[in-house]
């Protein structure tokens, strides 16, 4: 007996040592890393405490998030962690896999149903190391009383289901995600298998026809929808996994009210698809996918493309992207992506606004991100809420570019034809998107995003809507 008990103290010592060790050398650590090139993503930065937050619980929600975001050796266990998915799936003839979206993955909710559940969550008992460091520092940060006491304010009742309402989140698009994330691994290629709902199609038309009618009939408005790689395999097998991104598209131009121009580019597409167009170990299309969604937006807007032999090319091997990072498959690991870039031949300045409202000048195509982890990044330096390319061709014409990521291969191409472009993620934007075309003089304006993006939910048409005045 006396046995038995001394071997459940050792256990207990030992885990609470383990607990204990990790919270703390977690607090001492100096990581202070404010992206993970392993993930793409930025980092969670220690929150700021204001009585807003700390009444509605975002504060103590941002803590745990620094900390699960700063945890000790994070990138190391995130890597051991990624290597034992990688053998998830299921395993078929020719090679291929098919990769389940798990929760965590399937669906990633605007901001404001976070906080919702945030505030549901924070009432749950410590059963993590992440929970133990919130509660250290919450011991630890004593001032957070003394600025409750002087700050007294009532907490308001959060209305879930009148959130839920008017960001118009339905469990036909919740479905749609847990779809759009899951993967279809073929040998050395990894597609996102895509999902789409015909409300979430009109739902974008209507983003961008409330856009146009801003402006009477003053402004040429074009969309771009790109379709991603799984709609060309030609193996009618595993591409009947996914919807049709053709009926999506299709069904997106069909909602547009009249000035708005639909630009077809999937014919394009598919005609020269046995080219390196799209990557495969990355959701985005190449420059030169890019490239012939550009000759036909040339012809659309009454001009001629130029030709692919009067852009100088650089290539830059060794590229494994997102998809890749969600899985860490062998056979994608074992023949990386090149991102070819076609450098623009007209001479432009190129400034960015980022997040923090701050100014910078870059190279349109920034050689920097040739070194990093994500190749993709050296068009445009990545999204930002505002950038503006100044070109020296003078010859007046104006254009907006609303985007998201796919936009950064394709927008560099537009350098041989306009004096000015100004490109918006409406992710990232914060004002009136209406207000400032009209104080630019702008006069055209161009909608490109990919498939993926706005037909499987409503989140991005929502940023749009959000921005449009």
């Amino acid at each position: 007996m006396r046995r038995h008990l001394a071997k459940h103290w050792i256990l207990i010592i030992l885990f609470v040592t383990i607990l204990y060790g990790l919270g703390a050398m977690t607090l001492l650590s100096t990581n202070t890393s404010e992206v993970s090139e392993l993930e793409n993503r930025q980092l969670a930065s220690f929150p700021k405490l204001n009585r807003k937050d700390l009444l509605s619980g975002r504060y103590f929600q941002g803590i745990t998030d620094y900390y699960a975001d700063h945890f000790t050796h994070r990138e190391r266990l995130l890597m051991v962690s990624k290597t034992i998915e990688a053998y998830r799936g299921t395993q078929g003839e020719d090679q291929v896999e098919i990769v389940l979206a798990s929760n965590e993955d399937a669906y990633n909710p605007p901001i404001e149903v976070q906080e919702v559940v945030m505030h549901q969550e924070e009432h749950k008992p410590i059963s993590s190391v992440y929970d133990l460091n919130q509660r250290v520092v919450n011991f630890a940060s004593e001032d957070i009383e003394r600025f409750s006491d002087m700050n007294p304010l009532e907490v308001e009742e959060v209305d879930n289901d009148k959130i839920l309402e008017q960001l118009k989140i339905t469990d036909d698009d919740t479905l749609v995600g847990q779809r759009k994330n899951s993967l279809l691994i073929i040998e050395d290629t990894i597609y996102e298998i895509f999902g789409y709902s015909n409300s979430a199609c009109e739902y974008y038309a209507s983003a961008i026809n409330q856009f146009a009618e801003s402006f009477d009939d003053q402004m040429s408005v074009y969309s771009i929808v790109v379709p991603s790689h799984i709609e060309f395999l030609k193996s009618e097998k595993y591409r009947s996994l996914a919807d049709s991104q053709a009926d999506a598209i299709n069904a997106i131009n069909q909602a547009f009210i009249d000035p708005i121009i639909p630009v077809h580019i999937y014919d394009a597409l598919g005609e020269h698809i046995d080219e390196y167009l799209y990557f495969r170990s990355d959701h985005h299309w190449t420059a030169l996918g890019a490239y012939y969604a550009y000759t036909v937006f040339a012809d659309k807007i009454g001009d001629n493309a130029y030709g692919l032999d009067q852009f100088e090319k650089t290539e830059i091997e060794g590229f494994l992207g997102y998809l890749y990072n969600k899985n860490f498959n062998r056979n994608v690991k074992s023949n990386p992506d090149t991102v070819e870039v076609y450098h623009p031949f007209v001479e432009s300045e190129y400034t960015i606004t980022t997040q923090g409202n701050r100014t910078i000048n870059l190279d349109l195509i920034n050689m920097n991100y040739a070194k990093k982890s994500n190749k993709y990044m050296v068009f445009l330096s990545g999204d930002n809420p505002l950038a503006v390319i100044d070109t020296n061709l003078d010859n007046g014409r104006k254009i907006l570019v609303f985007k998201d990521s796919y936009g950064n291969a394709f927008v560099p191409y537009l350098t041989s034809h306009y004096d000015e472009i100004h490109i918006i993620d409406p992710r990232h934007y914060k004002k009136g998107a209406v207000t400032y075309a009209k104080e630019q003089g702008i006069d055209e304006v161009l909608f490109l995003n990919s498939a993926v993006v706005v037909a499987g939910n409503k989140g991005f048409s929502n940023h749009i809507k959000r921005v449009s005045y």
